[in-house]
């Protein structure tokens, strides 16, 4: 087996291929993508904050996807501030922004920095905030939408059960063990798990998974070495990454050893194909936009939190051209069904969240 690429070399060859997997996906949820075509009447000045870097492949990407579409088709002009890995810079970061008084709406997320814009919205109320990927509610400046993600692991889950039982797949070994690795021991990663466990379970209940945390979310070189354990000691055959930037390393791993893995949040099929069969997608992007357009059209609904699942087409597996050619149709055939009993409420997903 040729040596792999290094993670660094890896996300500057990558990008097109990847970028191309994503415009393929069939994954794109109408319901979320589609406020409607009311006119814009206003020039709106909108900015990104991260809270960490871009380059992961997946959860922020995703969102600037989102931010950019939203400049392109609506004509919002948009800036994209990175607050680095540094947690302690996060609440200045924000605050830098919100008291700038430059901006009309203010995009951010994920769950670590649900208290930073709790204190900053009630500080500089007329400041308008589109929050994802956590529930804030009672704020009548911020709007917040989260997803189903304990569905959409459901169906990574059943799909990993799938492909760990499979006969046609060179790479899957006789045990069923499957692997999961989080970037941090939250609760919303264990939300990610739990649907991961059910649907590993729905299909096979022998069906065993073995979790890790790499502590954080750009650590790859931990991710890396995490992964190599379970599938080298583990029995593991597929993992799932649930680690953002960290969980390129699962995936490198996977690939140098002939092994599975399952992208998260974006289409990251691409990176490796053949490897990454499938990825459980959030759909920050169309979701962002979708905020971004309501918000253009004065119909965006502040103080409230919305909750996008399956069937609104929040969340889901990306069936691209790769999924096509790499994942045997027998899986494909049992992934639909499950899918469609999803959509129908024949499945209930529990979730670890209040």
């Amino acid at each position: 087996m040729k040596k792999s690429l290094g993670i660094t070399a890896l996300l500057l060859l990558s990008v097109l291929v990847f970028l191309a997997g994503c415009g393929k996906s069939t994954t794109t949820p109408a319901n979320t993508a589609s406020p409607g075509k009311a006119a814009i009447t206003k020039k709106i000045n909108a900015a990104y904050f991260v809270n960490g870097t871009l380059g992961d492949k997946g959860f922020f990407d995703s969102a600037q996807r989102g931010v950019k579409q939203a400049s392109e088709t609506l004509g919002i002009d948009v800036k994209t501030v990175e607050g680095g890995t540094n947690q302690a810079d996060w609440p200045a970061g924000l605050e830098s922004l919100a008291s700038s008084g430059k901006y009309d709406v203010i995009v951010l997320g994920t769950s670590q920095m649900t208290d930073i814009i709790k204190d900053v919205a009630k500080r500089y109320e007329k400041q308008k905030f589109i929050f994802f990927d956590e529930a804030i509610t009672g704020l009548p400046n911020v709007y917040s939408m989260t997803y189903s993600q304990n569905e959409g692991s459901f169906m990574a889950g059943a799909f990993a059960a799938l492909v760990t039982t499979s006969t046609e797949l060179k790479g899957a070994n006789p045990e069923k063990v499957i692997g999961f690795i989080g970037g941090m021991d939250i609760p919303i990663i264990n939300d990610f798990k739990a649907g991961y466990e059910q649907g590993a379970k729905y299909v096979d209940p022998a069906i065993s998974v073995v979790a890790s945390y790499v502590g954080d979310f750009a650590n790859a070189p931990k991710g890396k070495e995490l992964a190599l354990a379970q599938y080298n000691s583990q029995k593991v055959d597929i993992a799932f990454n649930v680690a953002g930037g960290a969980g390129l390393g699962l995936l490198e791993a996977g690939n140098s050893l002939g092994k599975y893995s399952i992208g998260v949040d974006s289409n990251q099929n691409g990176l490796y194909p053949g490897s990454v069969l499938t990825s459980m997608v959030k759909s920050i992007d169309n979701s962002v936009l979708r905020a971004l357009t309501l918000y253009s059209q004065d119909r965006l609904g502040f103080g409230k939190n919305e909750v996008l699942g399956i069937k609104e087409g929040g969340v889901g597996l990306a069936k691209d051209d790769l999924y096509n050619k790499n994942v045997p149709k027998a899986i494909q055939d049992k992934i639909m069904e499950i899918e469609d009993k999803l959509n129908k409420g024949e499945i209930k997903v529990q979730t670890t969240l209040k």
